[in-house]
């Protein structure tokens, strides 16, 4: 099915997207995850960061390439784990794309649980768990969260309770696997996307009534990528005892 499809030039995209080869010299970016991000609380505190990656159809296509699916059917036991250990286990490597601080110092998320992947009108969806635990006290503690690809291959893109907030689909290269890399890749693709700030709500689940809790989404200056071009935007999550 993908076989003469402009998808089947870019299979190494797959691989591209989550090992970040520093090779690849087409315009950036080719990959789009829209990243639902909750911040999961125990009684001690906080104690992990769940995630919800809904992919563009491209990247997509591209996976259930890589583990040679074309039935166009929902995703068996069988093909799910091929899709974990295909591609979701390689990201590990990269600290899954995000980008976490804790009191000010950085922190790796070094592993992920509770992987689950689904498709959903010809899109995949990855769920998973980065275990955090950050034990409450009674001065203020401060969780900074910053989801990214630093080779600028995959735009993440926080998503708004109604799902992605920019349609990749815009961007003129988006098809286009040919196109050279160029300086002012990111400035042609927020214009074309129209990339504005998150205006969403900060998710928090379990008994956060235990703690005082504030949210915030901030600029980080500190986390600037590519080339220092990209300054991301980063959820915050603030608690302490009452």
């Amino acid at each position: 099915m993908f076989a003469s499809s402009p998808f089947r030039r870019i299979i190494p995209a797959v691989l591209a997207a989550v090992l970040l080869l520093p090779a690849l010299a087409f315009a950036h970016p080719h990959a789009f995850v829209a990243a639902d991000v909750t911040f999961v609380f125990d009684e001690e505190g906080l104690a992990g960061i769940h995630q919800r990656w809904d992919m563009d159809e491209m990247l997509t296509a591209s996976i259930l390439d890589l583990i040679q699916k074309y039935d166009g059917g929902p995703l068996t036991p069988a093909e799910a784990k091929a899709v974990e250990s295909e591609s979701f286990k390689l990201i590990k490597e990269y600290d899954y794309f995000t980008h976490i601080r804790i009191d000010g110092k950085p922190f790796r998320a070094q592993w992920a649980t509770d992987f689950r992947v689904e498709l959903n009108d010809r899109k995949m969806v990855w769920h998973f768990t980065i275990p955090c635990h950050v034990k409450a006290a009674d001065r203020n503690r401060e969780i900074v969260v910053g989801v990214f690809d630093e080779s600028f291959y995959t735009f993440v893109t926080y998503a708004s309770e109604n799902g992605p907030t920019i349609d990749p689909t815009a961007d003129p290269l988006y098809l286009n696997a040919d196109a050279p890399a160029s300086p002012d890749d990111f400035q042609r693709f927020s214009s074309h996307v129209k990339l504005g700030s998150f205006s969403g709500k900060i998710r928090t689940d379990g008994p956060t009534d235990l703690f005082e809790l504030n949210t915030d989404v901030r600029t980080m200056p500190s986390m600037a990528y590519y080339y220092e071009q990209i300054v991301p935007e980063a959820l915050i999550v603030n608690f302490r005892r009452p």
